[in-house]
């Protein structure tokens, strides 16, 4: 859906993200058209990300209240275990870009319970999923997607770890947890991996701290760039009319400001966890002391919001390397 309207200065950033008459979804279409009737379409219509009605603020802070019982030396030593799980070596280019996507997937697998074994499957299901539920997917991807909502479901429904207990306990609706947990899934993937990615570009040219460096990522370069949010009713917004149904396109970077991990009742409740992930990841990627020249050649992620560079192998020199 093409987003016409946009807003660009810190003030009507703010303003859009805290608006009483916009939604994130439109009010005439809470799922979208394709993924309705399908295994996606009751997960959708769940996830806290995606709902603007009176649960939403019980619900955030339920999920808010699960993450938050979780220390950062948990988190930390739980992401070390599964970076380990993932990767003792890395030779190519190709094997840094999947454990980048696949390390907040895991260690989120690894606290939600979710069995070793079945985790590269996983990983494979999350993406897919991803590209049905951010903006932009092709026809094919959102089948794809909806496909994998299903599987993820079935994962979910024999989770038992302690991330996907205390959703229970907090949310007191295990269907209505299952659906969230998956929707972890969705929050975490692309803006880790990009804030693995891109930090590990910094540090090819930088000699700051990693954790530093993260810091620059998500105050100059968010990997999360844009958002939307539709008009309810006609308003106005940054002194200009909305038609009910219009959408609106937020930068989550401003000359000002970067909001990179939102504003107002969408705010992620879980920066802490991205941050901390991303920091272990990259201490265990430098103990590994990889071969630089895997960051030598990379494209951006086909995507309309996120800013992930994958890396790859180039045979020979060529004008397809990104520009950072």
């Amino acid at each position: 859906m093409a987003c016409p309207f946009s807003v660009t200065s810190r003030q009507a950033v703010c303003e859009a993200l805290t608006h009483r008459d916009l939604g994130v979804r439109p009010a005439h279409e809470p799922v979208p058209p394709a993924l309705l009737a399908t295994p996606a379409h009751p997960i959708f219509a769940s996830l806290v990300r995606m709902r603007d009605d009176g649960v939403q603020p019980e619900l955030k802070a339920a999920i808010g209240a699960a993450l938050d019982s979780f220390s950062e030396d948990d988190i930390r030593q739980t992401t070390i275990k599964v970076a380990q799980q993932l990767a003792t070596r890395l030779s190519t280019a190709e094997q840094l870009t999947r454990f980048n996507y696949s390390l907040p997937i895991c260690l989120l697998a690894e606290m939600l319970g979710v069995a070793v074994r079945q985790r590269d499957a996983l990983v494979d299901e999350v993406m897919d999923f991803v590209r049905c539920i951010a903006p932009g997917g092709s026809t094919q991807q959102m089948i794809s997607g909806a496909q994998a909502a299903g599987k993820l479901q079935i994962r979910m429904q024999q989770a038992d770890g302690p991330l996907f207990l205390r959703l229970s306990l907090q949310i007191g609706d295990r269907s209505l947890a299952e659906a969230n947990a998956i929707g972890l899934f969705f929050q975490a993937c692309e803006g880790t991996a990009g804030l693995l990615g891109q930090t590990l570009l910094l540090m090819s040219h930088r000699s700051e701290s990693a954790e530093y460096l993260i810091s620059e990522v998500l105050r100059q370069t968010p990997p999360i760039h844009t958002t939307r949010r539709f008009a309810l009713r006609d308003t106005q917004l940054d002194g200009q009319a909305l038609v009910k149904g219009q959408c609106v396109t937020i930068p989550l970077k401003t000359a000002e400001e970067s909001f990179a991990f939102g504003y107002g009742v969408h705010q992620c409740p879980g920066s802490h966890w991205a941050k901390t992930i991303a920091l272990a990841g990259i201490d265990y990627l430098s103990a590994l002391n990889f071969d630089p020249s895997l960051l030598s050649y990379f494209r951006w992620r086909i995507s309309q919001n996120a800013h992930v560079p994958e890396f790859y192998t180039a045979k020979e020199h060529n004008n397809d390397c990104g520009d950072f």
